[in-house]
């Protein structure tokens, strides 16, 4: 049976000719800026959401997808006769896993049996490692039971890691006061956190830009010295990825990696990450 893979749009993934012979969905997380309501990805561009959010005083409104929409991804799917493998974002990030979950619910007893959910435990580049691995383990002709049990020893290694330029939209968010902020903001306090099992922390706080790209650095650098051969996942909100070769190419030793693959934040992480945070993904 063939298997179709879900994903949900805070995995940051953009559907290029490089995937397009792949059964891939991906079913778009809500936006809201005030009353106006979107859908991530689909009636707003990255470029769209960060310009409008750094005009907005209040920070935008992200929310899980309804399970109707992950009932239509799946029967889509299923109808073709595939399997169905959706990988999501943490839920302890967002409820999204939960809404895939009533929606798997919503179909035939037949067809549960051929939907498997996934919690990431991760969101953006960590939820594309998994999900390439899965598809490279499926054009190997691996079965769906050895997919999902190696997707779920990877998934058990992930961490992110993200350099924060700015704490404006966690103090628009409310998560810092207006005066930790501002005083955070005198003192040029640079944070840098870490996503565990979905668990947000700040792990550290830097005096200036330099001082937290040189822990960055030396944090990547730790994980390549292990993992010499693996793809090394940028995530970023800068505006590009030309802007992020330009500004790391030489700090990172980006050539140095057998391959380098560029994620921007979308709404999801990027409604708090706000502009140029820059990180990756070990695994």
């Amino acid at each position: 049976m063939k298997l179709s893979f879900i994903v949900d749009s805070a995995s940051d993934l953009k559907i290029d000719a490089e995937i397009t012979d792949i059964p891939l969905t991906i079913v778009p997380l809500n936006v809201q800026f005030g009353e106006d309501h979107y859908l991530d990805g689909v009636n707003i561009t990255e470029d769209e959401f960060y310009k409008r959010m750094s005009s907005e005083p209040e920070l935008p409104k992200t929310s899980q997808p309804s399970p109707q929409s992950f009932f239509e991804a799946f029967q889509k799917e299923l109808n073709k006769g595939n399997a169905v493998l959706y990988i999501g974002i943490s839920s302890n990030l967002s409820g999204t896993v939960q809404s895939a979950t009533i929606g798997k619910s919503m179909l035939t007893e037949e067809e549960q049996e051929r939907v498997t959910i996934i919690d990431s435990g991760i969101a953006s580049g960590g939820v594309q490692i998994l999900l390439n691995e899965a598809i490279e383990m499926s054009q190997k002709q691996a079965s769906l039971n050895e997919i999902v049990s190696q997707i779920e020893k990877t998934k058990a290694g992930i961490k992110a890691y993200v350099l924060l330029e700015t704490l404006e939209n966690l103090k628009k968010g409310g998560r810092i006061s207006a005066v930790q902020g501002a005083i955070a903001g005198m003192l040029n306090i640079k944070p840098m956190i870490s996503i565990i099992d979905g668990l947000v922390e700040t792990i550290g706080k830097f005096r200036g830009s330099k001082k937290g790209l040189t822990k960055m650095k030396e944090i990547i650098f730790e994980w390549k010295s292990e993992n010499p051969e693996k793809t090394l996942y940028l995530i970023h909100s800068f505006s590009s990825t030309e802007e992020v070769k330009k500004e790391f190419d030489e700090l990172f030793a980006l050539d140095s990696f057998p391959k380098v693959i560029y994620t921007r934040f979308g709404s999801t992480i990027g409604t708090y990450s706000s502009e140029r945070a820059i990180g990756f993904v070990a695994y």
